[in-house]
């Protein structure tokens, strides 16, 4: 079943696009549904519903969101007392709003807030594993809060709940017992345990009961917002909205949709009662601007402001502290206020303009202004959706682009409809902006890095739902096409239908400018050129591995007086370096941070696989994070010799071999040649045997390209080759290694461990220093109490991993030969890429991800 799903996998052209469909499935059907409910009313009674919700409550409103955000830090101080850290309590509640306005809006709550958590935490010192250690614990209590509260309502059974085949009364049971057993776990655990060899410790009673209990506050504070909210014709209690909010949040948050957004409102809205669901349309507008827009433009007015007063000599230690870190969660932040401040703008031109600052209006502008105001306010809108992306990349065109947009939206709102709460939200973001213009240094290309597939899926989405909402807006319009060269102050629907039009000529024009743009070539093809670049800087180098850049399967970065460079491939949004940079260490920092530089250029992330302990100082100027993989193992030649006990095994593996016919021997780069059919042959056959397939990029391959640069051992019996090796040899003598291993089915068995002794012992007579082993990945791991989570997940995997990989048999066949072990590491941007990072490494060893779970 495995290997069908990944032939079905690789047959798609786009792998994407099964999650764009599923998208646009829940889309359709959310619009459906909406549309269907919205059709019984009208945009007028909506915004009567809107403007009839009394100030108190909207003040009442505030306060409740004020009153949980507040709860919401106590996440984190539990959190922190449960992980054994200290921090600072203006530290915590700045982390924790922060990260809240963050999360509560852009979906993926954990990743979200948990990345800016991690950025936050660890200038105040906490360590890796504390910070997991607090994420962990606040998406428990968030859940914790929303499964206790949950059973509590559904077990009472509200009567506006009601599914086919399921008794809500007995599904709160479960999720009551299931919050007991937690207790229950509590006290019945109190020693630390181990799941899998990761040792697991449960917050105390009194700490996890704290826990359920600020989680239900929370929830309760949450949906009081907007229940206070509901008009009083609603007629609704408390209790029995609380059962139907509690379900809306929870579809909410297992759908990932960024906020929830028509998630929520389609779950509430489908069990309400119908009396009071027309009066909750208003409602529910005002609890997304108060309880989530609000928030986030104050995170990101905060962020801004920090960062001016980063830049004075003298600041206060919170100040400091946010300001060392803004430059972390700012583009994001950024990125998601952009995006909210242009469907604002945009939106408010598929709805009318309130008829009262019409008159108003007319006499101080003439209409040719208003309509060209209404039109272009709804280009900006759109721009500033697509800018949102660019921000997020970084690209210093887009902050400069988006600047301009934001300045004339907010004016061309003045203009077409004297919209002051537009023009001040534009105002606030620019503000917000501003400062953080040191931020965005990318010198990419717009088009190619901004314009991706997935993201004119979501411009096409924001384009249909403008359609939609003007054509509701204005759905007691009689459509005519006299409409599209109506220009009157009071006639409104004509406006959206030219700007309808004016967007999707704009949509238009991009993608046409997108298919024609010219690719960049994703390879570089090998070339003599190149070769007589590489020949020399390899010859020089310490480090066999070096032999890999004459694989075709590299590309090149080389340093500027051409005595350096890093070999590397790309997969997916991954610039891999393969080892450390080859050539001079001094030459190494400049050579690390252009490649991080030109992967970020590209949009793509840097990393650095299969590198040494020596040129950590030189990842870590570059602000990448190191991350053990394995170890190398290494026989110090000086100090090998067959003699002794250990060695008998080794001893009578020579001379069983040598008794069947078999000696070594060396053929020079110049004999290698004509032989190469042979040890293709020899090749093919030992394929054959291991049900295998070519790997490559930090493994050798069968290319004759490749091989004729460099020496061959070979077993051979009756004067005819039946094993063979080929040789990375370094001319100052302080390494040899070998690349491929291969032998016939004529060979004698244990030939190849044959092969790796008598080499050794060439080595060692032509006085190199060491004879290089490889490496045994994910082995060498220390695990402890202090260890942290990768090195305990990597040990887990060493231990367990068998079924996929002999990590262990490798690892003691290796260590026969008492080598010296030296542990490489992986270099990336962050905790959190490196699973993606990982996953691209094997992809592009494998050939594909189809290679990744096959030979």
């Amino acid at each position: 079943m495995l290997t069908l799903g990944m032939r079905l996998i690789k047959n798609i052209k786009n792998r994407h696009f099964l999650v764009l469909a599923l998208y646009f499935i829940l889309a359709v059907l959310l619009a459906v549904f909406l549309h269907s409910f919205l059709r019984k009313h009208s945009i007028h009674e909506i915004v009567a519903d809107l403007n009839g919700i009394p100030a108190y409550k909207k003040a009442a409103a505030l306060v409740l969101t004020s009153l949980s955000f507040f709860i919401l830090s106590f996440y984190d101080f539990l959190g922190l007392k449960y992980a054994g850290a200290k921090v600072g309590k203006k530290q915590v509640m700045l982390a924790s709003f922060i990260s809240y306005a963050f999360g509560n809006s852009i979906g993926l709550s954990v990743l979200a807030s948990g990345s800016v958590r991690y950025r936050y935490y660890s200038a105040c010192g906490l360590s890796f594993g504390d910070i997991s250690k607090v994420i962990i614990f606040t998406t428990a209590t968030l859940w914790g809060g929303l499964v206790t509260l949950s059973g509590i309502t559904f077990a009472v059974h509200s009567p506006l709940l009601s599914f086919p085949f399921i008794n809500l009364r007995y599904a709160g049971v479960v999720l009551l017992l299931a919050s007991a057993a937690y207790i229950f776990m509590l006290f019945r655990y109190r020693e630390p345990f181990s799941i899998y060899s990761m040792p697991v410790s449960l917050p105390s009673p009194s700490l996890g009961v704290m826990q359920i209990f600020v989680g239900c506050a929370d929830w309760l504070c949450v949906s009081a917002v907007l229940y206070v909210l509901l008009p009083d014709s609603a007629n609704i209690g408390y209790f029995s909205f609380l059962s139907i909010f509690m379900l809306a949040q929870a579809a909410a948050l297992i759908s990932h949709v960024p906020g929830g957004v028509l998630v929520f409102e389609t779950v509430l809205l489908s069990f309400l009662p119908p009396e009071s669901s027309g009066a909750a349309i208003g409602a529910l507008l005002v609890f997304r601007i108060t309880y989530y827009i609000l928030p986030l433009l104050a995170a990101a007015c905060l962020v801004g402001f920090s960062e001016v007063l980063r830049l004075k000599s003298a600041m206060a230690k919170p100040i400091l502290f946010a300001g060392r870190m803004y430059n972390a969660v700012t583009p994001m932040l950024m990125a998601a206020v952009v995006f909210i401040g242009g469907a604002y703008l945009l939106f408010s031109g598929a709805t009318p303009v309130n008829p009262d600052r019409l008159p108003f209006l007319a006499k101080i502008i003439p209409l040719s202004l208003m309509e060209s105001s209404h039109f272009l306010a709804s280009l900006a809108g759109m721009g500033l959706i697509i800018l949102s992306r660019g921000l997020l990349k970084k690209i210093d065109l887009a902050y400069q682009l988006t600047l301009i947009l934001l300045t004339v939206g907010a004016v061309l709102s003045l203009f077409k409809g004297a919209e002051v709460e537009t023009f001040a939200l534009q105002g606030v973001i620019i503000f917000a902006l501003f400062p953080t213009r040191g931020l965005y240094n990318k010198k990419s290309s717009f088009i190619s890095e901004v314009l991706t597939k997935e993201w004119f899926f979501t411009i096409l989405v924001i384009f249909l739902v403008f359609t939609w909402l003007g054509f509701f807006s204005y759905k007691h319009v009689e459509y005519r096409s006299e409409l599209w060269w109506t220009f009157t102050f009071d006639d409104q629907a004509p406006r959206f239908l030219r700007a309808m039009v004016g967007l999707f000529t704009l949509i238009a024009v991009l993608a046409a400018f997108k298919l024609i743009q010219p690719s960049k070539p994703a390879f570089v093809p090998y070339t003599d050129d190149i070769n007589k670049l590489i020949e020399p800087v390899v010859a020089k180098s310490d480090d066999t591995t070096a032999y890999l850049a004459y694989l075709p399967d590299k590309q090149y970065l080389f340093g500027e007086d051409g005595k350096s460079f890093i070999m590397y491939g790309t997969e997916g949004r991954s610039f891999i370096s393969m080892g450390d940079p080859v050539g001079p260490e001094e030459l190494a920092a400049e050579l690390v941070f252009r490649f991080r530089k030109m992967s970020e250029e590209h949009g793509c992330r840097a990393v650095f696989y299969e590198v040494g302990a020596d040129y950590i100082p030189h990842y870590l100027d570059a602000g990448l994070k190191i991350f053990k993989i394995g170890e190398q193992a290494r026989v110090k030649l000086a100090d090998f010799s067959l003699e002794g006990s250990h060695w008998s095994g080794m001893r009578n593996t020579i001379k069983k071999a040598e008794k069947e016919g078999c000696s070594l021997r060396i053929f020079s780069k110049e004999e290698v040649l004509p032989l190469l059919p042979v040890f293709r042959q020899l090749s093919d056959e030992w394929m054959q045997t291991k049900n295998s397939r070519e790997k490559r990029f930090s493994l050798g391959c069968f290319s004759e390209d490749y091989l004729m640069r460099m020496p061959f051992a070979a077993v051979m019996r009756d004067n005819k080759p039946v094993a063979f090796a080929n040789l990375w040899m370094t001319d100052s003598k302080h390494e040899l290694s070998i690349d491929l291993m291969r032998y016939g089915n004529d060979a004698p068995k244990g030939i190849m461990e044959y092969l790796f002794i008598k080499l050794i012992i060439h080595a060692k007579e032509e006085e190199y220093e060491f004879f290089n082993l490889g490496m045994a990945p994910l082995s060498g791991f220390e695990l402890h109490s202090f260890s942290p989570f990768w090195n305990r997940l990597a040990g887990i995997m060493f231990k367990h991993g068998e079924r996929f990989y002999n990590f262990k048999g490798l690892r003691s066949y290796k260590e026969k030969f008492k080598p010296q072990w030296e542990p490489r590491y992986i270099a990336v941007q962050s905790i959190f890429s490196l699973p993606s990072a990982l996953k691209s490494i094997a992809s592009l060893i494998s050939g594909g991800a189809s290679g990744i779970f096959s030979k």
